[in-house]
């Protein structure tokens, strides 16, 4: 009986100080554009704002920002933010209508890293046109961000992909079925035999 009561005290003893709130992390609180919001196509700002402030990294490094077309989770540009207090931001520009994710990773001050996503629609009913869609990443030297030395936050999804996976899974469950007779039928073979 003892033995369950210090076990019960240790066990109370980590889990009050494990969930203490000196362990949180830092909550995303809001966002602009807001989720699921419709905007017009241009250079649309982003901007994420949390709980504390996200831990100072270099430029393109930990806390980032990136634009992806929902469809195909094709990324459009470098992931790229800024910190300004508690909020990362960036500018995408955008001409196509359509819905598009907006991908985010930050890291806290403890170290613990957080991404998320939200979708948003743009609209282009001023005939909007840009050169360079997608993420601007400029450091402060006026530098672009060279999206392919850097690890997307988004995939793109190959239009194939759903059908070898289902050619895959479908060879799986029949080999599994296979097997599965193969030992049924030995069982009863047996069985006879006996």
């Amino acid at each position: 009986m003892p033995k369950f009561s210090v076990s019960a005290v240790i066990l109370a003893t980590f889990l009050t100080f494990s969930v203490s709130p000196a362990h949180a992390h830092n909550e995303l609180i809001s966002t602009s554009p807001v989720t699921d919001s419709t905007v017009e196509a241009g250079n649309i700002r982003i901007t994420l704002h949390f709980q504390e402030a996200p831990m100072a990294l270099p430029f393109g490094e930990g806390n980032l920002i990136a634009i992806a077309k929902s469809d195909t989770g094709e990324q459009l540009g470098p992931a790229c933010a800024k910190t300004e207090g508690t909020d990362l931001t960036t500018s995408v520009s955008l001409s196509s209508p359509g819905q598009y994710k907006i991908l985010w990773r930050s890291v806290s001050d403890d170290g613990h890293v957080a991404s998320g996503d939200f979708q948003i629609t743009v609209k282009n009913n001023i005939a909007y046109t840009s050169e360079h869609i997608g993420n601007q990443c400029f450091d402060e030297q006026g530098k672009e961000l060279d999206a392919s030395k850097q690890a997307a936050l988004s995939k793109k999804i190959e239009q194939n992909d759903g059908f070898f996976r289902s050619v895959i899974l479908g060879s799986v469950v029949i080999l599994l079925s296979s097997f599965a007779g193969v030992i049924l039928l030995k069982r009863s073979q047996k069985k006879k035999a006996a």
